[in-house]
């Protein structure tokens, strides 16, 4: 398996349901999950510093509100302290809390005179910081396509008199029933070893580069019989990529590959995992910094592998971790529950 580069490897795990999607408009990127709801997220230009992103968010359905808020980071990379001050063209909002979600009142204000203005100047003491607005009116038009406002009172970027009860409802999300976790046994290490030399190129699609004895391979119990194989790969310079096998705990073994659906219901890409509780979780840099990437999280049933949850950050502006955003949901419900 060849290890992915950015952006394919964030093309791989965003949503795919009707409509929804992952979109970047020159400093701005919208995400809108399986359930229509979506969250918007500008940053400053590229060239400048120190970050800062405004995070926008909207729930499906006509009487949803816009949740807003400012994070600022300080040039060491932490976040920024005090109240804000907005100026946007001869508009300004004064005493908004860093990183705290602002008033409703606060939010009507600042967005209408953002969406013709090239920047934004936001201010904390003696920091500044320019929020690039370029790329803002094309996301927010995403977005009411996205939730059906277009043309209604309720959108942001291109209202119009078309009944509110046209704009679309949410989708149901996903149900998944993880199966119960298993403990491990204390020679379940023991089988790492004589089932990957069952396997043709150690389990992986091709014969990679990576000595036998330098991989970074894992074995975890899923039930009193059967256990998961997670297998290096693809080694990078700052990640690796894996391949999964089910197996018996018994000779023959009988492994068997196991792919695990992306958000569009293809099949995903297991970046830098980890396995705990029946999850299973990936987190794939988007570069070296990892200030953006993609992330997913599947849980173990009765029918393998579903996605539970899937998010990405595809401008690499500086924050650390990336700033995610959304891109699929799932219900979970605890084995056990009705």
């Amino acid at each position: 398996m060849t290890l992915l580069r950015w952006p394919a490897l964030a093309l791989a795990l965003v949503s795919g349901a009707a409509g929804a999607g992952h979109f970047t408009f020159q400093d701005w990127e919208v995400a809108c999950d399986n359930t229509r709801r979506c969250e918007a997220a500008g940053y400053q230009r590229e060239d400048q510093f120190p970050p800062i992103v405004l995070w926008l968010a909207r729930a499906p359905g006509a009487d949803a509100p816009v949740r807003a808020k400012f994070v600022p980071m300080t040039e060491d990379g932490e976040e920024a302290k005090g109240p804000l001050t907005v100026r946007i063209g001869q508009v300004t909002v004064r005493g908004l809390q860093a990183n705290a979600e602002l008033a409703p009142a606060q939010v009507a204000k600042m967005l209408p005179p953002m969406l013709n203005a090239g920047a934004a100047q936001v201010t904390a003491g003696q920091r500044t910081w320019t929020l690039s607005l370029a790329g803002m009116k094309a996301a927010l038009l995403k977005l009411d396509d996205v939730q059906g406002r277009v043309g209604t009172p309720t959108a942001l970027a291109m209202p119009g008199a078309r009944p509110a009860g046209s704009v679309l409802p949410a989708l149901p999300a996903p149900v998944v029933r993880p199966l119960p976790a298993v403990a491990a046994r204390k020679d379940d290490a023991r089988l790492l070893a004589p089932i990957v030399k069952t396997l043709t190129h150690g389990g992986c699609e091709n014969d990679g580069d990576i000595a036998d004895d330098h991989r970074d391979n894992s074995i975890h119990r899923l039930s009193a019989s059967q256990v998961l194989l997670v297998l290096e790969c693809g080694r990078g310079a700052y990640q690796s990529s894996y391949e999964l096998w089910t197996a018996s705990d018994r000779p023959p073994y009988g492994a068997k590959r196991v792919k695990v659906p992306d958000s569009t219901g293809g099949d995903g890409y297991v970046m830098n995992p980890s396995f705990e509780d029946n999850r299973l979780s990936s987190m794939g840099k988007g570069r070296g910094i990892f200030d953006c990437g993609a992330w997913a999280t599947w849980a173990w049933t009765a029918a393998g592998f579903q996605l539970i949850e899937a998010s990405s950050a595809q401008q690499c502006r500086g924050f650390t971790g990336g700033y995610s955003l959304p891109d699929y949901t799932a219900t979970v419900v605890q084995p056990g529950a009705r």
